[in-house]
This record gives C-alpha cells, sequence and structure tokens, in this order.
C-alpha cells in the first residue's frame, strides 16, 4: 500500500501547475522538492530495492484514484496528474539521485499505456524550455522580471 504522502506530491496538483511558468518554476521547485523529498527517499529505501513493484503499486493507486471520479473528470485528472509526473516528481528523483525509481515510475506508466508514454528531463531543463516570446515577439531579457 503506498502512504498518502507520496500520493498527495501528485494529487496535489493544484498547488503546484498554476506554478510552472518561466517566473516561478524555480521556486516552485525547490518548495515542491522540500515537502516530498524526504517521502520518496524513505519509501525507495523501504522497498528493499524492488522499485518495480514500489512504481507499479504507485500507478495503481492514481489509477484506482481516476476510476473514483466522475466519468467526466477522470481524463483531466489524469492529465494533470501526468503533467505533475513529469514537472515535479520526476525532476525532483533527478535531482536528488533517485533516478532509478524516476526510471520505474516511467516504465511502468509506459507500459501500461505505450500510447500515453513520457520521458522526463530534469527541472533545469524544463526550465531553459519555456518562451522567450509573447505572440512572436521576443522578450527584451529574461532576467528583466517587470511587466
Amino acid at each position: 500500500m503506498i502512504e498518502q504522502a507520496l500520493l498527495s506530491a501528485v494529487r496535489d496538483r493544484g498547488a503546484w501547475l498554476p506554478r510552472f511558468t518561466r517566473r516561478e518554476y524555480e521556486s516552485a521547485f525547490q518548495e515542491y522538492t522540500r515537502q516530498y523529498d524526504h517521502w520518496y527517499r524513505r519509501a525507495v529505501m523501504d522497498s528493499g530495492g524492488n522499485l518495480d513493484a514500489l512504481a507499479e503499486d504507485f500507478i495503481n493507486e492514481l489509477e484506482a484514484g481516476w476510476k473514483s471520479e466522475r466519468f467526466w473528470n477522470r481524463a483531466s485528472r489524469r492529465f494533470e496528474e501526468k503533467r505533475m509526473l513529469i514537472c515535479y516528481l520526476a525532476p525532483m528523483l533527478l535531482e536528488t539521485g533517485d533516478s532509478a525509481f524516476a526510471d520505474a515510475l516511467r516504465d511502468a506508466w509506459n507500459l501500461r499505456w505505450p500510447k500515453d508514454s513520457w520521458r522526463y528531463a530534469s527541472w533545469r531543463e524544463l526550465k531553459s524550455g519555456f518562451s522567450d516570446k509573447i505572440l512572436g515577439f521576443p522578450l527584451a531579457s529574461r532576467d528583466d522580471e517587470s511587466e
């Protein structure tokens, strides 16, 4: 059984997804890591090296949560939780040295839903991918915080 603290790192998406912006992502990612890193480190240590089983249990719990939603909300919840995996959880695991568990999560998801597969990147790669243009016009400077 997966602890609720592990699942909340993906399910509490309302606090994190709106902050996935060029200006806020770095600080949001650091807060996310401070809040959830210790839970994942403990889970990885407690798994006894069986990360595939831990990842399967995690994916099973996510799927059970989707099935408990009303039919018309399932797809959006699944999409948002997948975004949490890609934007926050997997980069956190990479940053903290638990890339084996990030691989296990990705592989478990991709085996179960091959048409909805995903890859991950570090938070620095994600942060560097934000556009420096608005409506096709380049912004003056990436460090310029004025509106």
